[in-house]
């Protein structure tokens, strides 16, 4: 099957395998919850340590045909009371479809350890917060590389919604780290965003 879009779904930990059964009723073939860490852009809640709040990131293929309903679907299974920290965006599998919000996803997959000071950068530079992932590389030490990097290592991938008029400002930001400028160590891309749904609502 050709999938049209991709679904990012950020939810609090816990929550993931939930939604994904509910968009699988609606249509969608599978998904993937991947868990990891939101950063939000509050210095009292950094300074406190509760800025890092564990999340499941929910990833889900869906054409053209099944998008209204799997979103629809996504926003019924968040209506639950006082989680007001989530979010589904939807990104284009290809480049030349057209979006109609001013944003767009960062991506940034780097050896374990660089995602904090990438996260502290992207804030300085603009990003009101950031989902960061742990994950591994599936390649052996002999097999080639991925545009130069070797993907064995434990890895970070971290996901910055960002408005446009600050994507550059925050690209240019990452790419003068260390982790960045170092070849073999990491690799930044972007993908327009189609449309952001703020999730949460309060029940009734």
């Amino acid at each position: 099957m050709n999938y049209d879009w991709k679904i990012f779904t950020v939810v609090p930990h816990g929550h993931g395998e939930k939604i994904a059964l509910r968009t699988r009723a609606a249509g969608a073939r599978g998904g993937t919850v991947f868990v990891g860490r939101g950063e939000l852009d509050s210095r009292i809640l950094r300074f406190l340590a509760l800025a890092d709040i564990e999340r499941d990131v929910l990833l889900t293929l869906v054409t053209d045909d099944q998008l209204e309903a799997v979103l629809a679907s996504i926003v019924d299974a968040t209506a639950y009371r006082g989680k007001k920290e989530s979010m589904a965006f939807v990104v284009p599998m290809g480049g030349d479809v057209m979006t109609d919000t001013e944003q767009e996803m960062i991506s940034i997959i780097v050896n374990r350890g660089y995602a904090d000071d990438i996260m502290n950068a992207a804030r300085k530079a603009g990003a009101k917060g950031g989902t960061i992932l742990n994950a591994r590389g599936t390649g052996k030490p002999d097999d080639e590389k991925f545009f130069g990097i070797t993907i064995v290592p434990e890895k970070e991938e971290i996901l910055i919604l960002a408005e446009r008029e600050t994507a550059n400002a925050i690209r240019d930001a990452i790419e003068k780290l260390p982790c960045l400028t170092t070849p073999g160590i990491g690799i930044m891309f972007s993908s327009p965003v189609s449309r952001v749904v703020q999730l949460g609502r309060k029940a009734k």
